[in-house]
């Protein structure tokens, strides 16, 4: 029998209230606490953001594109104890200090079965130069795709109907993939304003920095 994965949960203030099983916190809608870490990379003058490509027989959220690397805290833990997800999801592994905090960012979701209201701890790593592959949990993530920061935003917004990524995962470098708003998960308007804010300063900074080189 596999152990009941138990939560912290929260007020809308974040003030802590008690511990619940995950199921019953999804069940009830209460705030709890999650990782969230997004894997970011400027080439050749453009900037890209990766998404995992959730597993299709997942319980939650099957096929959808989603956060790089997630996860909810479990009771007692602290934010950075998420970095775990980085190597249980995709096989690789990342000091602390590549992660850089850009705060709590709430996140609401909700389906037929599920009320899911998270404080998601959000983070971001210069994936840049990095070379290793992906080693990925097959029954939590099906692939990677890499989508152009612009083009992802574009579509959000509704100016593009179809955006074309890569598939970093098929062993065919850069295969393409088409891409339409369906294919990604209906995270709040507000979650992805926040977090394309916060890769747009990335992004500004980091070209700064290489033009002042």
């Amino acid at each position: 029998m596999s152990k009941k994965e138990m939560l912290d949960t929260f007020t809308k203030q974040l003030e802590f209230i008690d511990v619940r099983s995950r199921d019953e916190v999804h069940r009830l809608g209460l705030w709890h606490q999650t990782f969230h870490c997004w894997l970011l990379q400027q080439e050749m003058g453009k900037n890209y953001i990766l998404f995992q490509k959730r597993y299709a027989y997942k319980k939650d959220y099957p096929g959808f594109l989603d956060i790089t690397a997630a996860g909810h805290l479990e009771a007692g833990e602290k934010p950075l104890d998420g970095i775990r997800e980085l190597h249980e999801e995709l096989g690789i592994e990342l000091e602390v200090e590549e992660l850089i905090s850009v705060g709590i960012i709430p996140c609401l979701l909700s389906t037929e079965t599920i009320i899911d209201n998270e404080f998601g701890h959000v983070y971001l790593v210069d994936y840049s130069k990095r070379t290793e592959p992906f080693q990925l949990q097959s029954d939590e993530v099906e692939s990677i795709i890499r989508v152009e920061f612009e083009k992802f935003r574009s579509l959000r917004q509704g100016y593009s109907e179809v955006i074309v990524g890569s598939d970093l995962t098929t062993g065919i470098a850069g295969q393409e993939v088409r891409l339409t708003w369906a294919d990604f998960l209906p995270h709040s308007e507000s979650y992805y304003e926040s977090v394309e804010r916060e890769f747009e300063q990335f992004f500004n900074a980091k070209q700064k920095l290489t033009h002042e080189k």
